[in-house]
């Protein structure tokens, strides 16, 4: 093997990062390290084989092999580079309430200091470039998120995109890797079930790359939200150099004791109703269409 097997699409603050600790687990499975590789974002001139070996380079035999970014679902110049790198692949998409997401997106960006923006002057800010037709779906509007990267890194893409908006189109994003993979190579899960019964769900990716069952050892929740300091420090400890030499277990342990003593009396950003109620007008059409994809009853999203 010499590409990923299988990709963990997203959606970002749905879960993709409990779901890649969970399938670590198996023995026959190997996850991206990091989890996230900005390859097909960012680094796609270097070539498949770079992208193998830096991302996946404790393969050992694995049956199979999966790649953990979540900005693979809602970038649209990322999905023909998947399909031209790895056209056999499996795709994984996780749900969530797209309001509840955008708003866990905005807090996870403020808490890290990306974001100075109120919610609702940020999702204007993210709709207004949409309107203005920056999707990133021609060339030019896709060197300008590559240039802003190498200028100014994460931080500036959070701060000019925002993306708290576009990630909950699932239906839109989902029928585009349809359109390069058909239907049965898609996988199509709900943060609500991943929430409620970790074992079950983590279980039916399993069977759906064709391999064993295998039982979790560890089914806590990964990334929970935090206070600011804990998850600037988080950060801080994964840019430090070398890090990457530690064992996985080791930096996920580490990451999640950091997590959990930030969020003893860490209070979450308010978020402002009206604001709220515009965004679950605007998720409805998006919403029926995913319902019509998957056969899930998705009315609760649109209350």
């Amino acid at each position: 093997m010499n590409r990923p097997s299988f990709f963990l699409l997203g959606a970002s603050k749905a879960g993709t990062t409990s779901l890649h600790y969970y399938l670590a687990q198996h023995p026959d499975i190997l996850m991206s390290d990091p989890k996230e590789p900005p390859f097909f974002r960012l680094e796609y001139a270097r070539g498949p084989e770079w992208y193998w070996r830096n991302y996946f380079r404790r393969y050992a035999g694995q049956r199979a092999a999966g790649d953990g970014a979540p900005q693979n679902l809602h970038l649209p110049f990322v999905a023909p580079r998947i399909a031209a790198t790895a056209p056999a692949a499996r795709l994984i998409v996780l749900c969530r309430a797209p309001v509840e997401r955008a708003v866990s997106a905005w807090r996870h960006n403020v808490r890290l200091g990306v974001e100075a923006l109120p919610f609702p002057a940020a999702v204007e800010k993210n709709l207004r470039r949409l309107d203005q037709g920056d999707t990133l779906e021609c060339d030019d509007s896709v060197r300008r998120y590559q240039e802003i990267s190498s200028r100014e890194a994460n931080a500036g893409l959070q701060r000019t995109y925002g993306f708290y908006v576009e990630p909950g189109h699932y239906a839109q994003h989902i029928e585009r890797y349809r359109g390069l993979f058909g239907a049965d190579r898609i996988l199509v899960l709900f943060f609500d079930d991943l929430v409620a019964d970790p074992s079950a769900v983590t279980a039916r990716v399993v069977a759906f790359l064709g391999l064993p069952p295998h039982p979790l050892r560890d089914a806590r929740p990964q990334n929970e939200a935090t206070s600011a300091g804990a998850a600037r420090l988080n950060s801080l400890i994964a840019r430090l150099p070398g890090v990457r030499l530690l064992p996985p277990e080791l930096r996920i342990r580490v990451r999640a004791l950091v997590g959990r003593a930030g969020k003893r009396g860490a209070a979450p950003p308010p978020v402002e109703t009206a604001a709220l109620r515009r965004l679950v007008d605007y998720y409805r059409p998006h919403n029926r269409r995913l319902a019509e994809l998957t056969g899930r009853d998705l009315e609760a999203w649109s209350a």
